[in-house]
């Protein structure tokens, strides 16, 4: 019997997230469990935000096999900055 097809919305609904505490926060981990998973980083732009961060990384995600999209909101910080010159990602836009 063949199995059903994998629905997208199951595919980002399914990433692993940590079960205990962790010095990273929670959006960063979530992001380096999706480029495991196969999700690339389509584009990227820095936004103002009205919390206590003052500007977010607002990331677009897609599964090329999948072809299925997802955004993600990150504190613009230094974990995600060199995530993001490791992997050679330009900013869309600076504000």
């Amino acid at each position: 019997m063949l199995a059903a097809p994998i629905k997208t919305r199951h595919l980002w609904d399914t990433l692993q997230e940590p079960r205990c505490p962790s010095y990273f926060p929670m959006g960063y981990l979530l992001l380096l469990s999706a480029l495991d998973n196969g999700w690339q980083i389509a584009d990227i732009q820095i936004r103002p935000s009205w919390d206590q961060h003052g500007l977010v990384y607002l990331l677009s995600l897609r599964h090329p096999a999948h072809m299925h999209s997802q955004q993600l909101v990150l504190p613009k910080n230094s974990l995600v900055e060199d995530l993001l010159a490791e992997r050679a990602v330009e900013l869309v836009n600076q504000v």
